[in-house]
């Protein structure tokens, strides 16, 4: 149809996330009203557009246009002008807008545009109120510019802002000198949006800048999706091309251009990989701080241990294996201790820790999440932290405080869970420790590796370079759990003990047989143990391998949320709402407000005037507004990734054929050793034997066994002569 003027009379519906809207309108100079539907952003009742859409009939609600295009149009009577103000300019209210419109009529926008000053003729207008309207009409301006400009191609109102957020009035020369640097620049910004902007702002598709952001963007997939740190380079072409729908030799000058700049780094071994110049970087210091560490000059003190000592303090009689590991990790400059449930690695801390302290030596306790510091503490006695609170952050510049200038302070640096830690984090940890102090990892080599890049333990385990205690299981301590036992025996892929059910029974197995009986089974069980643990208690856990699905994370989430929280929904999102008293987890690293990836918490608070969320993480109170909101996700029901790390007295792990595709062996051991008390399989046997039979371990493509190779040149771990 051909373009159309129109006045919005009525906003029927609107949809938050994408614009969608739906509108009834009046054609200028028509009595009828028609009713219009698409992506509408920034318009309200009372506002003029120009329109191009096509006429459709929707099934239930009749004749619509679909709007292809529109413009927005400045209104020309007196009460159109006056709503426009008062709704749009902040400054300026209902009395004000009447005395502006009723004194420039029709040229109002011109007046305000061109000469703001006049304003001054009204009484009442205050020189600093003129100064707020003009910065207001330029806001206005640039956004209404922008909001025409990209909202054809899907780009929201939320997007739009943080463009001009950011960039003001070099907003349009940014998007057309090259839209692809708003990735680096603003957060939430992706390649595919990136690339739809191009599009809109006419860039075409062969250009260089779009190549290479799009190799930029294959790479980093590689490392977010799969923990790689490289990728071969025959495969990024490939993806490449199809991405891009570029040919081989376009895209071939692209990166070989990225390589010369420096942005990108090509290696054979045999075959040529690609790595970004930072991942490279970030690796081959590692092995260097390693090999620095490992080989320091400064005079290595043996630790005296009293063993009657310890088990005073403590009442364990510690094995002739964990007196032997104490030995050995007090007296090496790196230690590794590895070994699976039952096997006395909180026992050792503690016994590492007390024998530190009566030396008189100083000693820092860290893990990669909150809740394991803080199992940590509860096992030990001793204050513990994350690694990142440790290193303390620089809210301005978003560094780590401590690095090579300001290390820790201390002779020994324990850090528990290792297998939960990604190099980015062990590059700026390794960063901190002094060639004065020791190192002694502690963490599950057969767990599930880091959600962030890299397979840190497995690699410096595996390269013979270090001091590596491996724990054998101790019957004596854990021949009562069946946890134990079965977690022994996914991990060697031997069938399970299944026992009839009791209070007591501390591994339950429950046999469902479709994903809706497996959802009613998680509400009937956390309602059965509701007088022991609240709906939101940070001592029980869902644990599901996969989100989609019936009983998936995101259906249980939703599913609990109502069935056991009768607050009102406070904000609404696309995948999920959000209520007072929800159990929400954190789902990146924010460093200003040093809340961190799989933090958990529940809300407390929301205040409809600011449109700000408060969360409780283990008594501290982090306020969210805006699209920090974004970060948050309902945690009643999480992936056992992001579970990795804490432990918790009740859990229930559901497992069903619907999710295989994510069934291992590594995935289902690490799942169970989740459960300090109580586990609940919901699951199938076929299905159980299955993931235990599955054994996938973790083998990222890494460059740090060839880093280490190269620094250490062959020469393994010899014990030092104690």
């Amino acid at each position: 149809m051909a373009q159309i003027k129109i006045k919005i009379l009525k906003k029927i519906f609107f949809n938050e996330e994408n614009g969608y809207t739906v509108c009834k309108a009046q054609i200028q100079n028509q009595q009828d009203t028609i009713t219009i539907v698409g992506n509408l952003f920034d318009v309200n009742e009372g506002d003029f557009l120009e329109i191009e859409g096509e006429p459709s009939v929707h099934p239930k609600f009749g004749e619509q246009i679909k709007i292809k295009t529109y413009t927005p149009l400045l209104p020309q009577d007196i009460e159109g002008i006056t709503n426009y103000l008062a709704g749009r300019i902040h400054g300026i209210g209902k009395r004000t807008a009447k005395k502006i419109a009723a004194r420039f009529g029709s040229e109002t926008f011109k007046i305000l545009e061109e000469n703001p000053e006049r304003l001054r003729e009204i009484k009442g207008v205050k020189k600093t109120v003129v100064a707020d309207i003009k910065k207001n009409i330029t806001d206005n301006i640039l956004i209404r510019d922008l909001t025409v400009k990209l909202s054809p191609f899907g780009i929201g109102p939320e997007t739009i802002f943080k463009i001009y957020k950011e960039f003001g009035e070099r907003s349009f020369l940014v998007l057309e000198h090259n839209p692809y640097s708003l990735i680096d620049q603003i957060r939430g910004i992706g390649f595919k949006i990136a690339d739809t902007i191009a599009q809109g702002m006419g860039i075409p598709a062969n250009a260089p800048e779009r190549l290479s952001a799009g190799i930029d963007f294959i790479a980093s997939q590689v490392e977010q999706r799969n923990g790689d740190i490289y990728m071969d380079e025959s495969d990024l072409i490939v993806k490449a091309a199809s991405l891009l729908n570029a040919s081989r030799e376009d895209l071939t000058a692209a990166l070989n251009r990225l390589i010369e700049k420096g942005d990108l780094v090509r290696e054979n071994i045999p075959e040529p990989i690609i790595v970004s110049a930072k991942n490279y970087a970030i690796e081959k210091t590692i092995s260097e701080y390693l090999l620095r560490l490992s080989r320091s000059s400064t005079n290595l003190e043996p630790v005296k241990i009293d063993f009657d000592y310890i088990f005073n303090r403590t009442s364990v009689d510690l094995t002739e294996e964990q007196r032997n590991a104490v030995i050995a990790a007090v007296n090496n400059r790196i230690t590794i201790i590895t070994g699976g449930p039952g096997t006395g690695k909180t026992t050792i801390i503690r016994a590492i820790i007390e024998s530190i302290e009566k030396d008189g030596k100083s000693v820092l306790i860290a893990a990669p999440t909150g809740r394991a510091a803080k199992r940590i503490e509860e096992a030990t006695m001793y204050q513990a932290s994350t690694i990142h609170r440790m290193l303390q952050i620089d809210a301005e510049t978003r560094r780590f405080v401590h690095n090579e200038q300001k290390p820790l302070k201390a002779d020994f640096i324990i850090v528990d869970e290792f297998s939960m830690v990604d190099f980015y984090i062990f590059y700026s940890l390794l960063k901190a420790i002094s060639q004065h102090s020791r190192l002694i990892i502690i963490g599950d080599k057969d767990q599930l590796p880091s959600v962030g890049p890299g397979n840190v333990l497995r690699d410096i385990i595996g390269s013979g370079y270090f001091n590596v205690i491996y724990l054998s299981r101790n019957f004596r301590q854990n021949e009562d759990s069946l946890i134990i036992e079965n977690a022994y025996r996914i991990n060697n892929g031997d069938d399970l003990i299944f026992k009839p059910y009791s209070d007591e029974l501390d591994f339950v197995f429950i046999k469902v047989d479709n994903e809706q009986k497996a959802m009613d089974k998680v509400i009937g069980i956390i309602e059965y143990h509701k007088n022991d643990y609240n709906y939101n208690s940070p001592d029980y856990q869902v644990m599901v391998p996969m989100y989609r699905g019936e009983a998936g994370i995101d259906n249980l989430n939703s599913r609990i949320q109502d069935t056991f929280n009768p607050e009102p929904v406070v904000v609404k999102r696309e995948k999920c709402t959000f209520k007072k008293y929800d159990k929400v987890m954190q789902l990146k690293n924010n460093y200003e407000k040093e809340i961190f990836n799989g933090e958990q918490g529940y809300i407390t608070d929301y205040n409809p005037d600011k449109k700000t969320l408060t969360v409780n993480f283990d008594d501290r109170y982090i306020e969210y507004c805006g699209d920090e909101i974004e970060e948050l996700t309902l945690s009643y029901a999480v992936s056992v990734h992001k579970a990795q790390g804490s432990e918790f007295d009740m859990m229930m792990l559901v497992m069903l054929p619907a999710h295989g595709i994510m069934l291992t062996r590594e995935l289902f051991y690490t799942a169970v050793t989740r459960a300090r008390k109580k586990i609940f399989l919901i699951s199938d046997r076929d299905t159980i034997r299955r993931a235990a039979l599955n054994s996938k371990p973790s083998e990222r493509k890494t460059l740090l066994p060839r880093r280490l190779e190269e620094v250490f040149a062959g020469q393994k771990f010899l014990a030092p002569p104690f």
